[in-house]
């Protein structure tokens, strides 16, 4: 089973992503709202090596957007 702590920031990344979405035009919303959701369950069985490199990566990209 997986570290609750762990669990919990990831699904806080991805809750997050999703609320950034919103203020994006509504076909680009759908867009990636599906793309994240994708990515997030692709990567629900990935290594511990690929899953601080997904975190990571995903974690800039949060930064990146709701700084602008």
């Amino acid at each position: 089973m997986a570290n609750p702590s762990h669990v919990s920031r990831v699904f806080s990344l991805y809750k997050r992503i999703l609320l950034l979405h919103r203020f994006l035009p509504i076909d680009l919303r759908a867009l990636g709202d599906q793309y994240v959701k994708d990515e997030f369950r692709r990567n629900k069985t990935a290594a511990p090596e690929e899953v601080t490199v997904f975190m990571r990566e995903w974690g800039v990209i949060d930064s990146c957007v709701s700084t602008h």
